[in-house]
């Protein structure tokens, strides 16, 4: 919604994204746990900074969704690849990388091969566990890129 909205310059799209943005504001309101996370991602995308995006990526974490933790972390780094954080911007989206391969989506993870040439041949350094992946965002916050 808001990103094609904005590029399409389609007001029906934004509109249509303001409505889930409601409705995930109103389910986590009254509690919704798993609600919460992708409030957070939407709203991230709707007012891109790196600080919302380190927040959805912290809550999507801690609800264990990994889907949408990557997605946040891959959409963070896009956000930040145009501010010209090159290296931070790498890092996120290779941990994004990282998290679509463990929740087994392949054709995503060779279609960001394709997109992200620094992707390819690398590797691994250790293999993560699923509370590694947030070392990303406190290597990052330490290097002072908001």
């Amino acid at each position: 919604g808001f990103e094609m909205g904005r590029k399409k310059k389609d007001k029906s799209l934004i509109e249509l994204a303001n409505e889930c943005l409601k409705y995930f504001r109103k389910l986590t309101k009254l509690g919704s746990s798993s609600a919460t996370p992708i409030y957070r991602l939407i709203k991230a995308v709707s007012s891109p900074s790196k600080s919302s995006y380190d927040e959805a990526i912290s809550m999507c974490h801690e609800g264990r969704l990994m889907h949408f933790e990557a997605m946040a972390y891959e959409r963070c780094g896009m956000f930040l690849q145009q501010e010209k954080h090159t290296d931070v911007s790498n890092e996120y989206i290779a941990t994004s990388y990282w998290l679509y391969t463990d929740w087994g989506a392949t054709s995503k993870a060779n279609s960001m091969m394709k997109t992200y040439s620094f992707l390819k041949g690398m590797r691994r350094p250790n293999q993560r566990t699923r509370s590694d992946a947030s070392s990303v965002m406190r290597l990052a916050n330490s290097t002072g890129n908001k």
